[in-house]
């Protein structure tokens, strides 16, 4: 600024303008994932209380089962239970 004149010129403004806007950007990219996480993260939670669910119960209807031998231990048998999301491994003799 020159001489005696009080404020700020026109460059300054912009420039605060333009770190502000993108100050801006990243905290709404930011909110943005964090919302896509949650909804993620309660998904897989209900999705697990479900199959949780369904083992106390003794329902698989809706479940996905898989058993297998493990290669490496043969007397160890591997179940896979799932559902959506969710996945439960039972390792069993």
């Amino acid at each position: 600024m020159f001489g005696t004149c009080k404020g700020f010129t026109l460059l300054e403004v912009l420039v605060a303008l333009t770190v502000l806007a993108i100050g801006f950007g990243v905290l709404f990219e930011l909110l943005a994932n964090a919302q896509r996480e949650y909804q993620l993260s309660k998904e897989l939670y209900e999705d697990v209380i479900f199959l949780s669910n369904a083992i106390l119960q003794n329902k698989f209807d809706l479940v996905e089962v898989k058993e297998r031998n493990l290669k490496d231990y043969p007397n160890i048998e591997e179940v896979e239970l799932k559902y959506r999301s969710a996945v439960i491994y039972i390792y069993r003799r």
